[in-house]
């Protein structure tokens, strides 16, 4: 009994300090700039400059169900399945593009990078695009995302952007902060389209 509570506290023990690393981890990796234009209750209005992302389209709709077919895709990218066999920066957050027939995901390219210094992808179905500049209403959340659980904040913002008579776009996309393992301090963030 004696053996198997200390072996017990090891452990506990690898887990607290194994979560701060990561989360450490997850700090120090460069996240895209923005600029916070204003503030209500419950939501912000974002402007974000144009970015260079890699980006792939996805079948369906459900995050649960193309999240990680995404995700493979682009990692395979950035970790040197290209034509320069280059590994590229991990940037934060992962966008996912959500509309009613179709999804995407993006991975941030450094902010450093230009077009010409990125090469070209293996795959065909990962593509280097520029992100255009935007203004976004953005709603955050901790823990971790779920269909469920994006459709809900994307009508509450939607209703908080009512409130405030503000025009905006009928389709959201998620943006997400911290890697799967990550279990403390995790930020996720869903953001709509302001209309100008």
């Amino acid at each position: 009994m004696k053996y198997f509570i200390l072996i017990a506290l090891i452990l506990g023990a690898s887990v607290v300090v194994a979560q701060m690393i990561i989360t450490k981890n997850t700090e120090d990796t460069d996240s895209i700039k923005y600029k916070t234009i204003a503030e209500f209750d419950g939501f912000e209005i974002r402007e974000y400059p144009e970015y260079l992302v890699a980006s792939t389209t996805l079948n369906k709709d459900s995050y649960s169900n193309q999240s990680g077919t995404g995700f493979r895709r682009i990692a395979s990218y950035i970790f040197g399945g290209n034509s320069a066999n280059m590994q590229i920066a991990m940037t934060s957050p992962v966008q996912m593009d959500m509309s009613d027939s179709s999804s995407s995901m993006s991975f941030f390219m450094p902010e450093e990078m230009t077009r010409e210094q990125l090469p070209e992808p293996n795959r065909n179905d990962v593509q280097i695009k520029t992100e255009p500049a935007k203004t976004v209403a953005v709603i955050q959340f901790s823990g971790w995302a779920s269909d469920s659980i994006l459709e809900q904040k994307f009508e509450e913002l939607k209703s908080l952007l009512e409130k405030e008579k503000i025009e905006f776009e009928d389709s959201y996309t998620y943006l997400g902060y911290n890697p799967p393992y990550q279990v403390a301090n995790r930020r996720n963030e869903v953001i709509i389209k302001i209309r100008s």
